[in-house]
């Protein structure tokens, strides 16, 4: 994909797929304070098989008898399309009890690492570098005759981003763990330490130096918190398998976070294999499992990061609304499965067209003369609760801007005629008390009709009425009316001038509709 006016290709795939390769179920559950059970691990699996990652690594069934049942089981329920996989230690046990587990898997794999990087090797194995070569090269040879011709084995060089200064001899073990049977090649970032690019480099020489059948893998820790830049660029310098985790659970600062990783990919144009759709269903079911809070502010997924607060910000996002490319979003909300892509919240920042949206979405009408109206009155209340204002503190302000306003004809009060003949109205005009009676058919006409006794003279466009959400009102509902008015000068005169809209709230449709017209009334007054 190439930006037609500067040229820059952000795409440079080469028409290869990434292969997701998830570990929530290894390196997220082993970072939680309450690690999941048997019921809650299926549970996951379950969502990723629906999130269409293509590899899971299930656990490692030698660390106890709980795991290797966990990884048993999993496997029994693997699909024939996933690989699933077990971790192992370059420990003969550790791998015969990852197999044991892990055959039962269409697409079995057995996952074993050991660090070859010079700080690992000289200060956690206290091991000689050819010594720690050969026990990786006989370890790969043992996952592969475990496995017996069924599936694949995956070699990890743990802290290979410390591997700046022995790189060579790093390269030289992967060619021999390949030759003893390694198909995947992964290089960890165990720790993030240093700037992406740093890292991607080393992967660019690894690809370069191993063969074109090996799959090169990355895994990355979030450390300093580029875990996903580095796993993204990783791919475009040619490493194929991601290693994923979901919400970006993990050891210390997380694992690469799955969703971020997939969004990145796929709006460069890159085929992408992940249901997106499943994205924020699984995120806020993984939350929920995990007892893992969401972070407001966590990309893509979390709370606040569709909400736009600044009047700059919500002027472009308002004017961009519903198209595929937004002014201030990266994606459309409706890609990873949310409901909404842009919300325009209110602060005192916020300018008319924040206004328009915020009260449209709230199923109010408004017009953006009136949003301009509102607005003064909506920042001098969030100047006065001091932040951001909720839907019910906008909607009381609504009303009391554009409904409740003071007015030169105050309606006080309705009821029918006794003889059954139309309706009396009881109103302030100009400070005085007046009774006025009308009839019609049904009581908006018949107030039209009685206003006349004063010299009010309207026509009426038409009306609407919606059901509201009381939100704490006494009232067990409560209606909101439009009524759009045209003055008359007289009784058989046209009408002319603006239409305006009027609004009325009440538990009683019918007041609601009474109110609506003397809003109305009221602004064709006021001129």
């Amino acid at each position: 994909m190439d930006d037609s006016k500067s040229g820059i290709n952000i795409d440079t795939s080469n028409g290869r797929r990434p292969f997701f390769y998830d570990v929530t179920l290894r390196d997220g559950n082993q970072a939680l304070r309450n690690p999941w059970n048997l019921h809650e691990k299926e549970k996951v699996f379950r969502q990723l098989l629906k999130l269409g990652v293509q590899g899971i690594e299930v656990g490692y069934a030698g660390a106890s008898p709980m795991d290797f049942a966990s990884v048993e089981h999993l496997a029994r329920l693997a699909p024939k399309d996933v690989v699933v996989a077990s971790l192992a230690r370059a420990v003969p046990r550790d791998i015969e009890m990852a197999g044991r587990a892990i055959l039962h898997a269409p697409r079995p794999r057995i996952h074993t690492f050991i660090g070859l990087s010079p700080f690992a090797m000289e200060n956690v194995l206290r091991m000689e570098p050819a010594k720690v070569a050969q026990k990786a090269v006989e370890s790969v040879a043992l996952c592969k005759s475990v496995l017996g011709g069924k599936g694949d084995v995956q070699f990890s060089a743990e802290h290979f981003g410390d591997s700046m200064d022995n790189l060579d001899f790093v390269i030289e073990t992967f060619h021999r763990v390949i030759e003893a049977g390694a198909t995947v090649i992964n290089l960890p970032n165990t720790v993030e330490r240093y700037r992406p690019l740093v890292f991607v480099e080393m992967v660019r020489k690894v690809v370069a130096a191993l063969p074109k059948h090996v799959t090169v893998a990355v895994h990355t820790h979030n450390d300093l918190g580029m875990a996903t830049a580095t796993t993204v660029e990783s791919f475009f310098a040619g490493a194929t398998q991601l290693e994923c985790a979901l919400n970006g659970l993990g050891e210390r600062a997380g694992n690469t976070n799955l969703y971020e990783v997939a969004v990145a990919i796929h709006n460069c144009g890159v085929e992408n294999p992940v249901n997106m759709r499943e994205i924020y269903e699984t995120s806020l079911q993984v939350s929920e499992w995990s007892r893992v809070p969401i972070y407001e502010k966590a990309p893509l997924v979390g709370s606040d990061v569709v909400a736009h607060r600044s009047g700059i910000h919500q002027d472009g996002a308002s004017k961009t609304q519903g198209m595929k490319k937004g002014a201030y979003r990266a994606v459309e909300g409706d890609l990873i499965g949310r409901g909404e892509s842009d919300r325009i919240a209110f602060t005192s920042q916020s300018g008319k067209s924040a206004v328009h949206e915020i009260v449209k979405g709230l199923g109010l009408p408004i017009t953006l003369e009136e949003a301009a109206v509102l607005q003064p009155a909506l920042k001098a209340a969030s100047e006065q609760a001091g932040g951001e204002l909720s839907d019910a503190q906008i909607k009381a302000v609504y009303f009391d801007t554009l409904v409740n306003r003071n007015a030169p004809l105050v309606f006080s009060g309705m009821k029918a005629n006794a003889d059954g003949d139309g309706f009396t109205f009881k109103v302030v005009w100009n400070g005085e008390q007046k009774s006025l009676s009308g009839s019609g058919t049904g009581p908006v006409d018949a107030c039209m009709h009685a206003v006349e006794q004063i010299g009010m003279y309207f026509h009426l466009v038409e009306y609407t009425q919606q059901a509201l959400d009381p939100e704490g009102s006494e009232f067990a509902a409560e209606a909101l009316s439009q009524i759009r008015l045209q003055r008359k000068a007289n009784a058989g005169a046209q009408p002319e001038g603006p239409v305006v809209i009027g609004r009325g709230k009440d538990a009683d449709t019918v007041l609601a509709n009474v109110r609506a017209l003397f809003s109305g009334m009221n602004l064709l007054l006021a001129g």
